[in-house]
């Protein structure tokens, strides 16, 4: 498919205000003409708390017009016949079959007064480099941030030949709040360093996830061995400065699902007094047609009473996740060209090592036991998902050698992490 990115000039100024909504602003300087009058806003300007708002429901009336329906499943996506455009803010994003559609609707925004100029294709969208790698005759897409990559080794000091590269990007232990430990020495801004880490890992490096996870609950409050934690991401990232996320799209239609989770990682390493030392952590990567789209790693918000429980809750959080992904591969497969009769083979699969998560969220007929009671109401519901023969979901058993969920979870020896990185982003 061709591609094409866009950015909308001075987005904010051009949606008009409601008619009942009536801004005044002073005069500017060099164009008053009279101290005793005031200016009548017509249209939305930058610094009013609303115009984000204006801005977007203006130009959903525009990409409207040009025959693009917002998705009932993602605000800023608009599919076409021929045409997908994604927005940013300001910025878009457009794929189609026919480069002559995309500059059609790029040339009739601009007829329709909306300052709109084309930036070249997709790669490099906010600042995410997109290649595509021909190996034989398997095409792959490798993403890649070298620049940011780049940006944060040099906020962490790591330039020099003194710091040398690391082969995982965190401990095999959990990073606990270390209240009494030493604090932060302050060479570097953690904050702006951890804000820096999240866009990376959630883009072109999933590998890193959970140890930036585990930093970002420090943001506020950081000692020096949570500042150790982020040189040590890196010091990995030295090491795999040119690295990304190799994708290889494969023919078979289908969406896999890995869930897992890590009972009650931080009890004994913080104050068994602070109940969030109890806390399990969700880790799960979401697959389409063999492709990583969206993957998380976050603590659960209630405690777990056992393995079975933490593994069964992040399987239901998931699955909040992996639906509505079903459901918009399904709305974009007329346009990017699929079969028309896609969307009776797209199958789903629930990939759980747990024997007795995966016994529950199979039990027929649903119901609940005495040890599963008290989470029924919120953790049950994707059992109803999973029991209609129409939606094609199916939860197998996985070794647990082989569950991707796990590199979002835990810190992982060298061989596990390796593996387990090769499976998620084609790399050793």
């Amino acid at each position: 498919m061709f591609t094409a990115q866009a950015d909308i000039t001075a987005a904010f100024v051009y949606a008009p205000l409601a008619e009942n909504e009536h801004i005044y602003v002073e005069q500017p300087k060099g164009f008053v003409t009279d101290k005793n009058l005031v200016l009548k806003l017509n249209r939305s300007v930058y610094g009013i708390r609303q115009a984000p708002r204006n801005f977007f429901q203006y130009l959903v009336k525009k990409l409207e017009s040009e025959g693009l329906t917002q998705s009932e499943h993602d605000p800023c996506l608009f599919i076409g016949p021929q045409t997908i455009v994604i927005c940013y803010v300001d910025d878009l994003l457009f794929f189609s079959k026919s480069e002559n559609d995309i500059d059609n609707i790029i040339t009739n925004l601009h007829s329709n007064g909306v300052q709109i100029r084309k930036e070249g294709s997709a790669e490099g969208f906010l600042g995410v480099d997109v290649q595509r790698v021909s190996k034989g005759p398997v095409q792959q897409i490798k993403l890649t941030q070298h620049g940011l990559t780049k940006r944060v080794v040099e906020a962490l000091g790591l330039c020099s030949n003194y710091s040398n590269a690391i082969s995982t990007p965190a401990e095999n232990a959990p990073l606990p709040k270390d209240i009494n430990g030493a604090p932060a020495a302050g060479n570097f801004n953690y904050a702006a360093v951890v804000g820096m880490l999240l866009y990376l890992s959630g883009h072109s490096r999933p590998d890193i996830a959970f140890a930036v996870h585990q930093c970002a609950r420090y943001t506020f409050n950081p000692t020096r061995r949570h500042e150790l934690a982020l040189i040590r991401i890196g010091r990995y990232l030295k090491g795999t400065m040119e690295r990304g996320m190799i994708m290889t799209p494969t023919l078979d239609p289908r969406v896999d699902c890995y869930p897992d989770a890590d009972f009650a990682g931080l009890y004994g390493h913080e104050d068994v007094q602070d109940p969030h030392c109890a806390r399990s952590r969700t880790g799960y990567v979401i697959l389409a047609f063999g492709c990583p789209v969206l993957w998380k790693s976050k603590l659960q918000t209630e405690i777990a009473l056992s393995t079975m429980e933490a593994e069964y809750v992040a399987m239901s959080q998931a699955c909040k996740d992996l639906f509505p992904v079903v459901d918009l591969i399904r709305d974009l497969s007329k346009t990017v060209g699929l079969p028309n009769d896609f969307k009776a083979k797209l199958h789903i699969k629930i990939h759980e090592d747990n024997v007795g998560a995966l016994t529950l969220g199979k039990l027929e007929p649903r119901r609940m036991t005495p040890r599963s009671k008290h989470y029924a109401i919120k953790y049950h519901w994707f059992r109803e998902k999973v029991a209609d023969p129409s939606n094609r979901i199916e939860l197998v058993k996985i070794d647990t050698k082989n569950q991707l969920g796990d590199i979002f979870t835990k810190g992982l020896t060298r061989v596990t992490f390796e593996h387990l990185r090769f499976l998620l982003m084609g790399w050793k």
